[in-house]
């Protein structure tokens, strides 16, 4: 006879503090440097995309304007 895995409950959103305490550690702070400058350098990449798309729908407004007109 088969038997269904039993899985524990899952736990809502904790609250309070976190459970670690001291210094983190010299890894867990490289990999935090790391992970900081991958999300600035994306943000920065969705700033230019999002530029570069304001400025062609601006321009392509302007020519659609004279051409029909």
């Amino acid at each position: 006879m088969l038997r269904t895995p039993t899985h524990r409950t899952v736990r809502g959103s904790r609250t309070g503090y976190s459970r670690a305490a001291g210094a983190p550690s010299n890894t867990l702070e490289r990999a935090a440097s790391i992970e900081r400058n991958f999300i600035s350098k994306d943000l920065r990449r969705l700033g230019l995309v999002v530029a570069i798309a304001l400025g062609l729908l601006v321009v392509f407004g302007v020519l659609e304007g004279l051409v029909l007109r």
